[in-house]
C-alpha cells in the first residue's frame, strides 16, 4: 500500500473512532409518580442537578411533607376525639339547659371538625414516603459506629 493511502485510511479510521459525546438522554418522569431505589440512592448521594434529580427531589420533598402532615393530622384527630369525649362527659353532668345548649354547640363543632378529615394521600406519594423512610433508616444504621 502506498504511504499516502495509509495516511488517508488512518485519518478516516481516526475520524470514525473519534469519541463524540452522545446526545444526553432526556429524563421522563414515570406516569405513576413512583420513585425507584436507585433514584432515591442517587438523590441521597447528592447527585448533580439534572432533570431527573430535580424530579426526584420534588418527589422526595412531597413524600417528606406527606409523612409530616400525616403525623400531625393523626395527632390533631386524636386530640379532637379526646376533647369530644371530655365535652360529652361534661354534658351528661350538667343540669342547666343554657349550659347544655352551649356544650351541644361545642360538641357539634368538634364532630364537624372530625368529619372534615384531611384528604387521603395519593398511593404513589404514600409509597414514596415509605421507601424514603426505609432507605433513610438503613443509611442511618449504616453510618452508626
Amino acid at each position: 500500500m502506498r504511504p499516502a493511502r495509509v495516511l488517508v485510511l488512518a485519518g478516516l479510521l481516526l475520524a470514525a473512532c473519534r469519541n463524540e459525546p452522545a446526545a444526553p438522554v432526556k429524563f421522563r418522569a414515570p406516569a405513576d409518580g413512583r420513585l425507584t431505589e436507585e433514584q432515591v440512592r442517587t438523590y441521597l448521594a447528592e447527585a448533580p442537578k439534572s432533570a431527573e434529580y430535580k424530579w426526584v427531589a420534588a418527589r422526595v420533598h412531597e413524600a417528606r411533607t406527606a409523612g409530616l402532615t400525616r403525623g400531625m393530622d393523626r395527632k390533631i384527630a386524636d386530640s379532637r376525639r379526646r376533647i369530644l369525649s371530655s365535652l360529652e362527659e361534661r354534658r351528661r353532668t350538667l343540669k342547666d339547659p343554657a349550659k347544655q345548649a352551649k356544650l351541644d354547640r361545642q360538641i357539634a363543632e368538634v364532630r364537624r371538625l372530625l368529619r372534615g378529615a384531611p384528604s387521603e394521600v395519593p398511593p404513589a406519594v404514600r409509597e414514596n414516603a415509605e421507601l424514603l423512610a426505609r432507605m433513610e433508616k438503613a443509611r442511618m444504621e449504616k453510618e452508626k459506629p
